[in-house]
C-alpha cells in the first residue's frame, strides 16, 4: 500500500493523534522485522562498504562491522517493541568494540559517525518499503507510523553516535599513550643492551630491527621560537634526511621532550655517507641532526644511537652546530670520544698546536690548509687541487703552520692531525671544513 498524498485519512482524521495505535502498529512491525535482522544487516553493511572507503581498508574489521550493525538494529527493534527510552538501553558490545578498533587503527572518527548516519538512512528505507506494503496497517496511518519510526531511530542514532564518538576519543588517547610508552620502553631496552625478542620488538615499534640503520638525534636550541612545533619539525627534518639517503622504509621517530627526538633511518646496503647530505636540509630551520654510522641489526641499532649521541655532544661543545653532523665526517669519530672531558680536550689541543690554536682569521686559514694537507698525504699538488689554490700558496701556509707548531709534521703527525680535527669541532668557533 501507499500512503495518502495528504497524509490524512479519508474521513479527515489526523493519524498523528492516534499515538497508542501508531505505537501498537510500530511495535508489531518491529517484531515482524526482527527475524530479518541478518538480511537488513547485510543490506546496511554492503551500503556502507561502498560509501565509506575507510571502513573497507581493514579486512579484519569487516566481521566486527557486521556484528556492530546487527547489534544496533536488534537494539532498535527491541527498544521499539518494549517502549524503552535510549537512556535506559545498553549499547551493543560489538558496537563499542568496533569503535575501539577504529581508534586503535587511526581510522577517522568522522568515518565512524558517518557510518551511523548512512546506516540509519538505509535501515529507514528498508523499513519504509516494508511499512508501505503492510496489509495490516491502515493506509491513513502509514505516514504517522513511519514518522514515529524515524523519530525513534533518529533518537537512538543520536544517542549511540555520541556514545561511540566519546569512547573512540578516550580509546584513541589511551592507545596512543600506551603505544608511545611501549615504543619508548622497547627502544630503551634495545639501547641498554637488554635481551629482546626481535620479532615482538619490531611489531611494537613498527620498524624492522634487522635492517641497516643510521641513528639520528634531532634537537633545537632553547633560542628557537616558542611557536616551533618540535616533533613536527623533527619529523620533517628526519624524513628529509631519510629521503636524501634513499631510505626504503618509514623512519622510527621517538619524542624525548620538546627540544629533542631520537630517530632511526633504514638505509640500503650500499649506502655511504656523503658530505653533501646536509644540503638537503636547508628547510629545517632551528633543527639540528646528529647521525651515527650505518650498522645492521639490533646491535647496530644500539651502536649507531650511541654514536649519534656522541656526535651531538660534539655539536653542543662547538656551540654553533651545522644543520647536520655525522659520525662519518672526517675526524668526527675520534673527536666524539673526547667529549666526556671537553675542557681537558681543549687544553690538550692547545698544548699540541701552541700558538696555532689561537683564534684569528690567519690561524684559521693555516689550520684548514694544514689539515687538508695531512688528509692528502702531505701532497702539495693534491692539496692545491682540493682547495683550488696555487701550490706555492699551499707551501707557504704549511711552512707558516709548521713554524707556529715549532716542530715538523713528521715528528708528531698523529697528534697534530687529531688536534686539528678537535679544534675544528669543539672550539667555540666552528671553522669551514678543510675541503
Amino acid at each position: 500500500m501507499a500512503p495518502s498524498p495528504s497524509g490524512t485519512s479519508d474521513d479527515g482524521r489526523d493519524p498523528t493523534d492516534d499515538t497508542a495505535e501508531v505505537m501498537e502498529h510500530l511495535a508489531r512491525i518491529s517484531a515482524e522485522l526482527s527475524p530479518r535482522v541478518p538480511e537488513l544487516t547485510r543490506t546496511v553493511n554492503d551500503y556502507l562498504a561502498t560509501r565509506i572507503t575507510e571502513l573497507g581498508e581493514e579486512p579484519t574489521l569487516l566481521d566486527l562491522l557486521s556484528a556492530s550493525i546487527e547489534g544496533n538494529i536488534e537494539t532498535i527493534f527491541h527498544a521499539i517493541r518494549h517502549g524503552i527510552a535510549s537512556d535506559n538501553l545498553e549499547p551493543p558490545v560489538a558496537a563499542y568494540e568496533y569503535a575501539r578498533r577504529l581508534a586503535q587503527r587511526g581510522i577517522s572518527v568522522n568515518a565512524l559517525v558517518r557510518a551511523y548516519r548512512l546506516g540509519q538512512q538505509r535501515l529507514l528505507q528498508a523499513a519504509y518499503d516494508y511499512i508501505a506494503e503492510d496489509a495490516e496497517l491502515p493506509v491513513d496511518l502509514v505516514p504517522a507510523v513511519f514518522q514515529r519510526l524515524v523519530d525513534e531511530v533518529s533518537e537512538y542514532i543520536d544517542w549511540m553516535s555520541e556514545k561511540v564518538a566519546l569512547l573512540y576519543q578516550q580509546e584513541r588517547d589511551a592507545w596512543l599513550a600506551n603505544r608511545t610508552t611501549a615504543r619508548e620502553s622497547q627502544v630503551r631496552g634495545i639501547i641498554e643492551g637488554r635481551h629482546i625478542d626481535a620479532t615482538a620488538a619490531a611489531a611494537t615499534l613498527g620498524y624492522n630491527l634487522a635492517a641497516r640503520h643510521v641513528a639520528v638525534i634531532a634537537w633545537t636550541h632553547h633560542s628557537a621560537p616558542d611557536t616551533v612545533d618540535g616533533l613536527g619539525r623533527f619529523t620533517s627534518a628526519i624524513n628529509a634526511a631519510a629521503a636524501a639517503m634513499g631510505s626504503p622504509r618509514s623512519s622510527l621517530i621517538i619524542s624525548r621532550d620538546q627540544d629533542t627526538a631520537w630517530g632511526w633511518i633504514s638505509v640500503p646496503e650500499g649506502w655511504e655517507y656523503e658530505e653533501s647530505l646536509g644540503d638537503h636540509l636547508s628547510a629545517t630551520e632551528f633543527v639540528h641532526l646528529a647521525l651515527g654510522s650505518a650498522h645492521t641489526g639490533a646491535e647496530g641499532f644500539r651502536l649507531s644511537h650511541h654514536e649519534a649521541m656522541r656526535v651531538q655532544n660534539v655539536c653542543l661543545a662547538g656551540r654553533t652546530p651545522a644543520a647536520l653532523s655525522s659520525h662519518d665526517e672526517p675526524g668526527m669519530a675520534l673527536v666524539s670520544l673526547l667529549t666526556n672531558d671537553v675542557e681537558g680536550a681543549r687544553s690538550w689541543v692547545r698544548s699540541v698546536l701552541g700558538p696555532l690554536a689561537e683564534n684569528s682569521e690567519a690561524n684559521a686559514r693555516h689550520r684548514s690548509t694544514l689539515l687538508t694537507f695531512l688528509r692528502h698525504d702531505l701532497s702539495y699538488t693534491a692539496t692545491a687541487a682540493a682547495m683550488t689554490m696555487h701550490k706555492n700558496s699551499i707551501r707557504y701556509r704549511v711552512e707558516m703552520a709548521e713554524a707556529m707548531l715549532g716542530k715538523e709534521l713528521s715528528s708528531n703527525r698523529l697528534n697534530i692531525e687529531a688536534a686539528l680535527y678537535a679544534h675544528s669541532y669543539i672550539f667555540e668557533s666552528r671553522e669551514p671544513g678543510p675541503d
